[in-house]
């Protein structure tokens, strides 16, 4: 191991340099997009890795007189400062050209002495929790200034040795991003099933062609103000399943909560993950937490749908679980109506939020749910749809568990790696 100060792991003084201060980035020199422009990436672009977010521009002119130091490159890591503190992100095939703001650290590795994805990992197991401890005490957060951070000190394997750890980690987080990736494909595809069949009913007719589109019988529904295809009724959510509210143990007794226990949801677990299917959340409760509660254990298959803060999360159940009183959930009569009701509550989403009420937060109330209209089709409609539809979900499950055996292999292997062998500390 070697060390060296931070200053001395970045390509010259400005391979470390904060965005520039609101005196010197002039908002009124700010200009519309042109083909002689240069964006001004904030703090929201990174976070949301959306560069349409809170678009600004500077003239090239202006560019040239003041800004150029701030420029930001395809490889450079760029770390948020104020609010959100050391979140860290690569940059790759920048489209724009542009300026990092006064929100961003800018930071440019000198190749021969750090390889980028050890760093990158490095930064999150270590150096991260070491800046945001030096973090101001202010409401809002800031990560110290620059020339502190120039002055710590890092302890560093020897190049080779970096490229092999980093390489093993950033192969587990390919991994992932692949599966993430693959599961989108099948959700789109999933969904499209669902909107052909049950929105443009154009499901398979007995002779296996477009019902609608091949002529099928179309009844004028007067609760609806459209067409249905004959045969299919108008309901109510109550009527394709139970709907179930949840409940929270009290937190005056520890021993309703566990690590290890029965599955309780809460929105914020749905906030933080983009799974479809969910079996615990952040903590679980004991057995005597949910008898001394209102929470009420679902069984798999479960559609968990968030029902304030905010409306609209949808998961399904892939174990028993419980949630709290932030969900309005629906229990199907049969494992084979799941697919079909999540699909339905994730196209009434939009219905749910605009129905929504309350002054602190906007909310949809148990009766509010079980009355929302729809369509219910046969039930050998629904049981096709099922056959069909039930193999990509079963993939995507596949991929989530072992996206999480990943995940936990990666935070298993990064102490391993870097705790005792790597420090990170003020000279």
């Amino acid at each position: 191991m070697t060390k060296y100060l931070f200053k001395d792991i970045v390509l010259g003084e400005e391979g470390l340099l904060k965005g520039p201060f609101g005196s010197d980035l002039k908002k009124e020199l700010y200009v519309p997009k042109g083909e002689e422009t240069y964006k001004v990436y904030l703090q929201e672009n990174i976070l949301k890795q959306d560069n349409n977010v809170g678009s600004y521009y500077i003239s090239k002119k202006y560019f040239d007189q003041k800004m150029s130091r701030y420029e930001v490159k395809d490889n450079d890591f760029i770390v948020t400062c104020d609010g959100t503190l050391g979140e860290i992100f690569q940059l790759k095939n920048i489209t724009e050209k542009g300026i990092i703001s006064s929100s961003l650290l800018r930071i440019t590795l000198n190749p021969e002495i750090v390889d980028a994805d050890y760093f990158y990992y490095l930064f999150k197991a270590i150096i991260k929790r070491a800046l945001i401890t030096q973090g101001n005490n202010s409401v809002l957060k800031h990560l110290p200034g620059v020339n502190v951070i120039r002055n710590h000190i890092i302890d560093l394997p020897n190049l080779i040795t970096q490229k092999k750890i980093g390489r093993v980690l950033k192969s587990i987080d390919n991994k992932i991003e692949n599966n993430n990736k693959i599961n989108a494909e099948l959700e789109s595809m999933a969904k499209t099933i669902y909107d052909y069949w049950f929105l443009q009913f154009d499901y398979p007719d007995k002779n296996g062609k477009p019902y609608k589109s091949c002529g099928g019988k179309m009844i004028w529904n007067e609760k609806l103000k459209r067409e249905i295809p004959e045969g299919w009724r108008v309901g109510s959510l109550i009527d394709i399943g139970e709907i179930v509210a949840g409940g929270t143990p009290s937190t005056n007794h520890p021993e309703y909560f566990c690590s290890n226990g029965i599955g309780w949801i809460t929105p914020n677990d749905l906030s933080n993950t983009d799974n479809k299917y969910i079996s615990h959340g952040e903590r679980d409760i004991t057995e005597l937490g949910l008898r001394n509660s209102s929470a009420k254990l679902m069984p798999k298959g479960s559609i968990l749908l968030t029902s304030r803060a905010p409306i609209g999360y949808v998961a399904i159940a892939s174990e028993d679980v419980c949630t709290n009183q932030g969900f309005k959930s629906v229990v199907p009569e049969n494992i084979w109506e799941t697919e079909f009701i999540y699909h339905t509550i994730k196209a009434m989403v939009p219905h749910l939020v605009k129905i929504g009420s309350g002054s602190t937060f906007t909310e949809v109330s148990k009766e509010m749910v079980s009355n929302v209209k729809v369509v219910i089709p046969p039930d050998n409609i629904v049981q096709e749809f099922h056959d069909k539809v039930c193999v990509l979900g079963l993939q995507q499950e596949r991929l989530e568990k072992e996206n999480k055996e990943l995940s936990s292999l990666r935070d298993f292997l990064l102490p391993l790696l870097m705790n005792g062998q790597v420090g990170f500390k003020a000279e």
